[in-house]
């Protein structure tokens, strides 16, 4: 069902005229190619049309004369644009920064097949359209097949379980060698689940995991939804001595990726290695464990971005091995699908869906979780751990960003502020509050340069708003990122700005929305949002909770004005 409504919603898509796609539905994008540099191919757009988000997946298409000017498109569908283009590649927008013209942006993406990058690079300012990514029927073919298995009996042990409620609190790790005990745990238990909450080490606990086992012989594999996960594992100290041996591999290794990662190699077809580790994709993952005709082909197999897994998932990654780390975060980002919530509950799917709630809270697996977080501040572990029944401490020794012209704000134990404002019912973009969500990046980056800056909201419309705002006024360096907090898990930033337009409600006080949003900087997070926002009924217990402290502790009111928000004053206090 799950496949049929993947396909079924990109149709949609496909027989969208692609001029409602460019201009209404902003999900169609043009731009100029301008060169490509190390890899990765540069491309000009105008900043007052929406352009492609970071790490946003789409499809690059290079286009007849005919079909390149949009204003004569008239009813053309974007399935005209796709099936009649002259070359076409997938791609990943990387960065993005300000264009030495006024008026424009650039962007890097990575990703770009070579028959593509041959073509445009004969065609300097060559106009190339960026649309709808192809969705990942694959991946849900590969867990369709293995849902079919009906001779693994590690397959059968976790869709054929019945699942009924179990109380299985997570054991509190608390000693500062959680890899110790972690690597016991597995040597003890065929499956070992791990919670890690926000900044709290996992991606280095990982990375030390596997260095211990390849060391001691054992073929490893991790697996995760995103190859970005992988790479970090790669990347980290501890996998230094792995790489020098050349004993790290990856499969659907990208240019992009061994530029960052030297030595790490190219594995063509999915296999054990002795001693070695192996980086692999769900997508790579559940096709092998649907082809495997055994079962245990590696000795150790780790699921990174465990809670984004739905069941079957899980059931690949015990066919394939001995011994199983699941790692991932409840409280965080779930699982996305594409069934509404009404169809899931009516079919009776949610625990199919939710594959790490259901194995935690329906099942006696040993369960652990992690408590100290080296990212947050003691302030904001205390806010975060709101969702953790209060079990984060900090870990964190560097000082706070400090912005003076934000002393008003900003707390000096870093941690949340909530700044409420007069924003329309129903308006995905207020202009008042843009305004100061945009001042808010300037007068950080005036002093703080060098400062990550995440600016965060649920609503693709309200992103699109925020990054032509900032984008147009101030550029967008590779310091700013504005996105959706649905594509940000991982993200680690210096300060955060999470913008809750008055509107949908539900979706931006979603507790793992609104977890993960504000627990991503290692400073402060700037909460925007209505001055009536309390005063939401369906609000879940433990947001209200982090928001009523927080309007006790620091909080402050701007009422909008007409004219908006200049970014010339010298001095904030006339705003704040």
């Amino acid at each position: 069902m799950e496949l049929s409504a993947v396909t079924e919603d990109f149709d949609k898509k496909f027989s969208a005229t692609a001029l409602h796609l460019l201009t209404e539905k902003e999900e169609l994008f043009m731009g100029y190619f301008q060169k490509f540099e190390n890899g990765e191919m540069i491309v000009k757009f105008r900043a007052s049309r929406a352009f492609p988000r970071k790490n946003e997946y789409v499809e690059a298409l290079y286009l007849p004369s005919k079909l390149k000017d949009h204003r004569e498109w008239g009813d053309i569908t974007y399935e005209h644009l796709y099936k009649n283009r002259l070359k076409g590649s997938e791609a990943v927008c990387i960065w993005q920064s300000k264009s030495t013209e006024d008026g424009f942006v650039l962007v890097g993406f990575r990703g770009i097949e070579l028959s593509f990058a041959e073509y445009v690079s004969k065609a300097p300012n060559a106009l190339i359209f960026f649309g709808p990514h192809l969705p990942p029927t694959d991946y849900l073919s590969n867990l369709y097949r293995l849902s079919q298995d009906n001779y693994s009996r590690s397959v059968s042990d976790i869709l054929d379980y019945s699942y009924t409620s179990v109380l299985n609190n997570p054991l509190l790790i608390k000693d500062n060698n959680a890899v110790d005990f972690i690597y016991r745990q597995i040597n003890s238990s065929p499956i070992t689940i791990l919670q890690g909450p926000p900044g709290t080490g996992k991606t280095q606990l990982i990375a030390e995991l596997c260095a211990r086992l390849c060391k001691e012989g054992k073929s490893v594999l991790v697996t995760a939804l995103t190859n970005r996960a992988l790479i970090e594992i790669a990347a980290k100290s501890a996998s230094k001595k792995l790489l020098e041996e050349n004993r790290i591999f990856k499969t659907n290794l990208t240019v992009d990726e061994q530029k960052e990662v030297p030595k790490i190699s190219l594995m063509k077809q999915l296999t054990p290695i002795q001693g070695g580790l192996v980086l692999s994709t769900y997508y790579i993952v559940s096709g092998f464990a649907a082809d495997l005709a055994g079962e245990d082909a590696f000795d150790v197999v780790i699921m990174d971005e465990a809670s984004q897994a739905i069941l079957p998932m899980f059931a690949a990654a015990y066919k394939i091995g001995k011994t199983n780390l699941w790692v991932g975060d409840n409280a965080q980002l779930g699982p996305v699908i594409t069934l509404n919530d009404d169809r899931v509950k009516a079919n009776g799917f949610s625990d199919f869906v939710e594959g790490m709630l259901t194995l935690t809270t329906k099942r006696q697996y040993p369960l652990y979780q992690l408590t100290k977080t080296y990212r947050l501040p003691q302030r904001s572990a205390d806010y975060t751990g709101i969702f953790y029944r209060g079990t984060l401490i900090s870990g964190k020794k560097d000082s706070t960003t400090r912005v003076n012209s934000l002393n008003r704000i900003l707390n000096p134990n870093g941690g949340p502020t909530l700044i409420l404002t007069d924003m329309a019912i129903s308006d995905a973009a207020p202009a008042f509050a843009i305004d100061m969500a945009t001042y808010l990046v300037y007068s950080i980056l005036q002093e703080q340069p060098k400062a990550d800056i995440a600016v965060l909201t649920c609503l693709r419309k309200t992103t699109r708003a925020l990054q032509k705002a900032i984008a147009l006024r101030l550029g967008l360096g590779n310091k700013v990122l504005i996105d959706t907090i649905a594509r940000v898990q991982g993200l680690t930033t210096d300060i955060t700005i999470f913008f809750i337009p008055n509107t949908s409600l539900i979706r931006s006080l979603e507790p793992r929305l609104f977890n993960v949003a504000s627990s991503r900087a290692k400073s402060h997070t700037i909460i925007i949002a209505d001055k009536n926002i309390l005063n939401f009924a369906q609000m879940n217990r433990d947001v209200r909770t982090f928001l009523e402290k927080l309007s006790k502790e620091s909080c402050m009111y701007i009422p909008a004005r007409d004219g908006g928000i200049s970014l010339h004053l010298a001095d904030s206090s006339a705003i704040f």
